[in-house]
């Protein structure tokens, strides 16, 4: 994923999935509060959990896109 892709997501909720140090995906829905360069990291999401790197990212969807309508 691409800073560019990345900074779409701010201020959202999203459910992210990562790969953590073992190369197991992890994925948890999180707020994405900034996309920036951390010394020793690089650039990684900011989050209200944790601080993800992201080159470390699977895949990043909106909370909205998640939900789906109850069929009447």
């Amino acid at each position: 994923m691409s800073f560019n892709e990345a900074q779409q997501y701010i201020g959202m909720e999203c459910t992210v999935a990562w790969r953590d140090r073992r190369g197991d995906v992890q994925e948890r829905n999180l707020f994405i509060s900034d996309v920036t360069f951390v010394p020793l990291y690089g650039i990684c999401l900011i989050t209200d959990f944790m601080e993800i790197r992201l080159d470390r990212v699977v895949s990043i969807r909106a909370a909205s896109e998640m939900a789906e309508p109850a069929a009447a």
